[in-house]
């Protein structure tokens, strides 16, 4: 993999992270139009760190999974 196909990777996941924070924020708004700006500021910040602990969570899924083949293509069954 070039560093092109790399960046881009790593570009179309920002993009797909940002997508789903904005998806949120106009759920929010859509759900709740009669509270104020604030708010809805607040109960995004509410509902934001949930995000990232999933985002995070699968982060170390694929890292846990790519040691997990390193490891495993050592062994040799008998």
């Amino acid at each position: 993999m070039g560093d092109d196909e790399g960046l881009e990777e790593w570009n179309t996941m920002a993009r797909e992270i940002v997508g789903m924070y904005r998806a949120v924020w106009v759920e929010v708004e859509r759900q709740f139009p009669t509270l104020s700006a604030e708010e809805r500021q607040r109960l995004c910040s509410f509902i934001f760190p949930f995000m990232n602990n999933v985002f995070t969570m699968a982060v170390n899924e694929g890292v846990m999974e790519d040691v997990a083949k390193t490891v495993g293509k050592g062994k040799k069954k008998r």
